[in-house]
C-alpha cells in the first residue's frame, strides 16, 4: 500500500474525550506509515506530544494561533507554507465539528452532538458552522448509528460510521450496593437531576460523586487527577448512574460496564445498544423512575455483566484516502 500524506486538524480540541479519540486515530495513522501533519491550537498537550516525535521524520506539528471562532475559516488565515503543506497532502481530517475549505479530500468528524439538537442561540450558530463543514467535506465521520438521525438527509450518503461495538461478559465487580456518578457543570450532563435523584434514595452514604467543585453534604466526594484513579474509584462500586440527555458515544457507560458495574441510564438514543438485562434504563428526566430503577438494579442478583466494548475503526477512513 502506498503511504499517504494526511493532515489532522485538531484546532480547538481539548476535552478529555476529544483528546482520547484523537490519540487513538493518531496512533493508527502513524502505525500505518502515513506522513502526518497535525494542526493544533491548544497547549501544552500537543506540545508534549510533538516532543515525542521530534526526530521521527513522519510527523510534523503546526501551531495555529487563531481564535476558535475563526476555525471554520482557517483557510483565509493560514500562512502560505501551511496552505501548501495541506494542499500537497492526500486528505485532511477535521476533528471537533468544524472544517475549512481545502483543495484535497476532506473528512469532518462530528464530535459534539449538542449543536444538532439544542435550540438556544449559541448552538444554533454552532449548528450553522457544523452543517457548513459537512457541506464542504467529502465524508462525514460519526461514531455510532444514532448520530445519523441528527444529520440532514442529503448528508447521509457521505457518512462513515467508525465506531464498532462487541458484546462480552464481565464479572460483577461488587455487590456492595455502592452508587457512583460524575459531577459536571455542563447542562447536558444533568448533574442537578443526578443530585435530585440521589437525595431520594434510602442510603445516601452509599453514593460516591467524582470530581465535584465542592463537597456535597450526605455524599462521599472524591477528586481524581487521571484516568487510572477514576477507574479505581468506579471499580469500588456496584452501580454507575448516568443522566446525560445526549451523547455522541457516552464512554463512561462502556468503561463502567467493562469494570463490571451495573449501569443505570436514561432511555435515550445513545443507550439503545446496551443489553437490557445488564443495563437499567429509566424514563429521561423522570426522577421517580430513576430512583425506582436504581433500586431495581441494586436488588437484581447477577454474577456477570453483558458489557459492550467500544472502539473505532480508522481503517475505514484510510481506505477512502
Amino acid at each position: 500500500m502506498v503511504n499517504k500524506k494526511i493532515v489532522l486538524n485538531v484546532c480547538g480540541v481539548k476535552s478529555l474525550g476529544g483528546l482520547k479519540l484523537f490519540l487513538e486515530s493518531f496512533d493508527f495513522f502513524v502505525d500505518s506509515g502515513s506522513e502526518i501533519t497535525v494542526l493544533y491550537s491548544e497547549l501544552p498537550f500537543y506540545k508534549d506530544l510533538q516532543n515525542q516525535f521530534l526526530d521521527s521524520g513522519l510527523v510534523n506539528f503546526k501551531y495555529i494561533n487563531k481564535k476558535r471562532f475563526l476555525h471554520p475559516y482557517l483557510n483565509l488565515f493560514l500562512s502560505r507554507e501551511v496552505k501548501e503543506k495541506i494542499n500537497s497532502s492526500d486528505a485532511i481530517i477535521h476533528y471537533g465539528n468544524f472544517g475549512f475549505k481545502t483543495k484535497i479530500k476532506s473528512f469532518i468528524l462530528i464530535q459534539n452532538v449538542l449543536p444538532l439538537v439544542k435550540k438556544d442561540l449559541r448552538n444554533i450558530i454552532l449548528r450553522y458552522f457544523i452543517l457548513r463543514s459537512t457541506n464542504l467535506s467529502d465524508y462525514i465521520l460519526i461514531q455510532l448509528t444514532h448520530l445519523k438521525d441528527y444529520l440532514p438527509s442529503n448528508d447521509q450518503k457521505k457518512i462513515i460510521e467508525i465506531g464498532e461495538i462487541i458484546e462480552k461478559s464481565v464479572p460483577l465487580s461488587n455487590s456492595n450496593k455502592g452508587i457512583v456518578c460524575f459531577a459536571s457543570d455542563i447542562p447536558n450532563k444533568n448533574f442537578e437531576f443526578i443530585l435530585k435523584v440521589l437525595k431520594k434514595i434510602n442510603s445516601p452514604e452509599l453514593v460516591t460523586i467524582i470530581n465535584p467543585k465542592e463537597k456535597i453534604k450526605d455524599f462521599k466526594c472524591v477528586t481524581t487527577t487521571n484516568n487510572e484513579e477514576t477507574m479505581e474509584v468506579l471499580s469500588q462500586n456496584e452501580i454507575y448512574f448516568h443522566a446525560s440527555e445526549f451523547e455522541t458515544v457516552g464512554l463512561p457507560l462502556y468503561e463502567a460496564q467493562d469494570l463490571g458495574l451495573k449501569v443505570v441510564a436514561p432511555n435515550n438514543p445513545y443507550t439503545q445498544y446496551f443489553d437490557k438485562d445488564s443495563t437499567f434504563l429509566y424514563k429521561s428526566n423522570d426522577a421517580l423512575d430513576a430512583v425506582q430503577t436504581i433500586e431495581l438494579a441494586s436488588s437484581t442478583k447477577t454474577k456477570n455483566i453483558q458489557a459492550l466494548d467500544y472502539s473505532e475503526n480508522w481503517g475505514k477512513v484510510l481506505s477512502k484516502i
